[in-house]
């Protein structure tokens, strides 16, 4: 009996207690996962204002999940699960009952360690109730379905990311590739027109600046295995934004193209950056990139995938050799109230009038205003009306946010949960304390998440993005954002 009761200590010592240390062992531990969201049937697809019900699936839309946790010298432990989701945005909608569903199967977890962010595909299925879709057949997997289906998928992968965790290292580097373009052409009269045409006499310029970055960082486990990569671009995945199937778009040709060269179990994090005025779709020089792409037999997401695919591939042929045990890694989370842009009167009444035309349209269509997106469109302007009003009991409203940073070693990640301007985005990498800067938009709406945040400039031009029902917060809250993401930035990049 004796015997037997040493044997047991014996094996607890040799089979438990290692995981146990290891657990509290000084490192960095890091993990990785991915599921398949598709959804099981037709579903309204988000990123239009006309009512469109998938028609097939045209590529798969997925979760995929790095779950990274630092120990320190003191067994003290700071971790991030990141999920990055096919999806147009994230709303309260889902990231509510998520972070719900999150602390109940983990309650050892912080629901504010979990960042969860959107590639803004344009031809996923809809994840928020702002997208006002008129549906009427009850075939399709409507939001009340395939929120808690996305919840379970994800929860499950999230689990296998935590869980595998081992001792791991890290590289990071950046490169170039034209993805996105500024969308926004400015005329002769001032006038900004989001896709306005280039060929036209009284054209002058594009609005703003483009942003070509592709921030990269690779993951490696204990047993010197790639397991995860993380790829930044600066543009919404919209290429294939009028689809009728349901599309991931470019990130889908970048994923099975890295995963052909990497291992098929690569998990891939498409993150999108500050890109509220870019977009995939040709500004100018259209004739001469449609003959390149032609010429080169591929479809044009193949082509800017193959784009994408070729910076990654520059950053890990240098950093390849590079990787190491990050020296550190905090996280820091924000709540925080922006003043909401002011809605005038001549905006109301614009609002109000405009409204009242598309209900009309709406009346008379066969459809109820599905198909020409004037019945969404009427209660996007019926919302600016909805805000106009409640200006009498609260003059100065606030719009309700968060951002995350995280430090991994010399480089810094910064989230927010607009369609972030590209200016901003910009200030905050030519700002930053960090050697590399990582921003990440469209990540944890917690009023609305996914309006656009305009430019001084922008505001300045009007156009769709920049118009009052474009946006719940202006140019204004912007910089206040700038300011409080550098701020935290500056807090983990201590000066010596």
């Amino acid at each position: 009996m004796k015997r037997r009761i040493l044997f047991w200590v014996g094996m607890f010592f040799l089979l438990v207690l290692p995981e146990v240390v290891a657990a509290k062992s000084p490192g960095f531990y890091v993990g990785a996962a991915s599921c398949d969201i598709t959804p099981d049937r037709p579903a309204t697809l988000a990123g239009q204002f006309a009512t469109r019900i998938s028609q097939g699936v045209a590529t798969p839309v997925t979760a995929n999940v790095v779950a990274m946790e630092w120990v320190d010298a003191e067994g003290k432990s700071d971790y991030v699960i990141w999920v990055s989701l096919d999806v147009a945005v994230i709303s309260p909608d889902f990231s509510i009952p998520m972070r719900k569903a999150f602390q109940e199967k983990f309650p050892q977890l912080e629901p504010k360690k979990l960042i969860l962010s959107a590639t803004h595909a344009h031809s996923t299925p809809s994840l928020t109730s702002r997208d006002n879709y008129l549906v009427r057949d009850k075939g399709i997997m409507a939001l009340k379905q395939y929120v808690p289906y996305v919840t379970e998928r994800t929860l499950l992968a999230i689990e296998k990311a935590w869980e595998s965790r081992t001792a791991g290292k890290y590289a990071y580097g950046m490169d170039f590739a034209v993805v996105a373009y500024n969308r926004r052409a400015i005329y002769a009269d001032g006038r900004a027109v989001m896709y306005g045409n280039t060929n036209d006499p009284n054209f002058r310029a594009m609005e703003g600046m483009e942003d070509h970055d592709i921030g990269c960082m690779f993951f490696w486990n204990a047993e010197n295995k790639l397991i995860a990569a993380i790829v930044n671009v600066a543009c919404p995945a919209q290429e294939n934004e009028g689809s009728m199937k349901i599309d991931s778009d470019f990130w889908h040709p970048v994923r099975t193209t890295l995963q052909k060269k990497h291992g098929e179990d690569l998990v891939v994090l498409g993150l999108c950056g500050a890109a509220g005025d870019m977009s995939p779709h040709i500004r100018y020089r259209h004739a001469a990139e449609e003959r390149m792409r032609e010429l080169r037999k591929l479809s044009r997401t193949e082509e800017l995938a193959r784009r994408i695919v070729a910076a990654v591939e520059n950053v890990w042929e240098v950093v390849e050799e590079r990787r190491e045990v990050p020296s550190v890694m905090r996280h820091l989370y924000e709540e925080m109230e922006l003043p909401e842009r002011k809605i005038t009167e001549a905006d109301y009444r614009r609002a109000v009038s405009e409204a009242e035309r598309l209900e009309k349209v709406a009346a008379e269509s066969q459809d109820g205003g599905a198909s020409n997106g004037s019945y969404s469109m009427a209660k996007w302007h019926r919302r600016i009306a909805e805000r106009w009003e409640k200006l009498s009991t609260n003059p100065n409203p606030t719009y309700s946010t968060c951002v995350h940073v995280v430090r991994i070693g010399d480089t810094v990640w910064c989230t927010n949960s607009f369609e972030l301007y590209t200016d901003f985005g910009v200030q905050m990498k030519a700002r930053s304390p960090a050697k590399q800067t990582f921003v990440v938009q469209l990540c944890d709406g917690l009023a609305g998440g996914g309006t656009y945040l305009p430019s001084e400039r922008a505001m300045r031009g009007g156009g769709y993005g920049a118009i009052i029902q474009s946006n719940m917060v202006g140019a204004e809250g912007g910089q206040i954002l700038v300011e409080k993401t550098l701020e935290l930035a500056n807090q983990l990049f201590p000066k010596k």
